[in-house]
């Protein structure tokens, strides 16, 4: 049985959609479990009408905790040997579970959906866990978002030895304030709890809605700086400086986006900034000419309309 795991808040206006996208799937072996994060419209409401008229459905009503914890607490709730986690706002096209069941087997706990997004021609059906953990590393399609893909229960239970007793399972203890970049620590955590091949799925298992976190979002260097600090603590200490190029990677685009909204003197001489090119110059990596020219822009005004032409060209 697959478990799907809802976290909702205020969704009254799209969660009947998303709800129905799930009830309509064509693999029939699930259940649906919605957690109500502390909603002040009617999703509570609606939530709870569906599960009167659907044996498959339960609900968690619960205070305004966090997505993570929402998706957590769903996770512990549920039952199914396989998990998969839908936004309240998003759908499922109805062939999606099955794609993704039908790739899942007992040499895999991972089952990545939407591989398209990976960028490979062709796309493989397998990839080895040392392969696929730089790819999560870098944050790589849809690599860092928990929709889309399949994951064996028992993965995302689990706890480690150095958390406190009361804690959230590893993957979704993150502090509450950090909201942009939950999903990529969520990836980065679960990729070293397993050693199995991943199992990719190229076809589209996911209809994403509109994103309202991200575009809305400005990052600064001291946010960058904390992140930074749990994405180092999330990769086991022996195996950091194997993944430390392609961190580098991700940090850097998350530098140009703090350059693009914050005043150079914010981030100049930051902490984030400082270890970001010391690390640079450990992996040989160096700015390119692109990235040299957007940094020395006097202004966040000049950097956004440079940013703005670069992606028209690029059209």
């Amino acid at each position: 049985m697959i478990s799907v795991v809802i976290p909702i808040y205020n969704s009254e206006s799209f969660l009947a959609s998303c709800i129905e996208s799930v009830l309509q799937q064509t693999h029939k072996d699930l259940e649906l479990i919605l957690v109500d994060d502390g909603s002040t419209d009617n999703s509570g409401k609606i939530c709870d009408d569906y599960a009167g008229h659907d044996h498959r459905i339960q609900v968690i009503h619960q205070p305004n905790h966090g997505r993570s914890e929402a998706r957590a607490q769903g996770v512990l709730k549920a039952t199914g040997e396989w998990v998969a986690f839908v936004d309240s706002d998003d759908c499922l096209p109805q062939d999606a579970l099955e794609h993704l069941f039908i790739a899942a087997d007992n040499d895999t706990d991972i089952v990545l959906g939407n591989g398209s997004s990976l960028g490979f021609l062709p796309c493989p059906k397998t990839m080895e866990m040392e392969e696929f953990r730089h790819l999560a590393v870098r944050g790589e399609g849809t690599i860092g978002v928990p929709w889309g893909s399949l994951y064996r229960r028992k993965l995302l239970t689990m706890t480690t030895a150095t958390q406190q007793m009361d804690s959230l399972p590893w993957v979704f203890d993150v502090p509450r304030h950090i909201i942009n970049g939950e999903d990529y620590l969520f990836w980065l955590r679960l990729v070293f709890l397993t050693e199995k091949p991943v199992h990719i799925v190229e076809q589209s298992v996911y209809n994403k809605g509109d994103e309202h976190t991200s575009s809305t979002f400005r990052w600064t260097a001291d946010y960058c700086y904390e992140l930074n600090e749990l994405r180092r603590l999330s990769i086991p200490a022996e195996e950091r400086s194997k993944y430390l190029a392609d961190t580098v990677s991700d940090r850097l685009v998350n530098m140009l986006s703090v350059a693009m909204w914050t005043p150079k003197k914010e981030w100049l001489h930051s902490k984030y900034y400082e270890e970001l090119l010391r690390d640079m110059k450990v992996v040989g990596r160096e700015l390119n000419s692109k990235e040299k020219l957007f940094l020395a822009l006097p202004s966040r005004q000049l950097r956004r309309l440079y940013s703005t032409i670069s992606r028209k060209i690029r059209k």
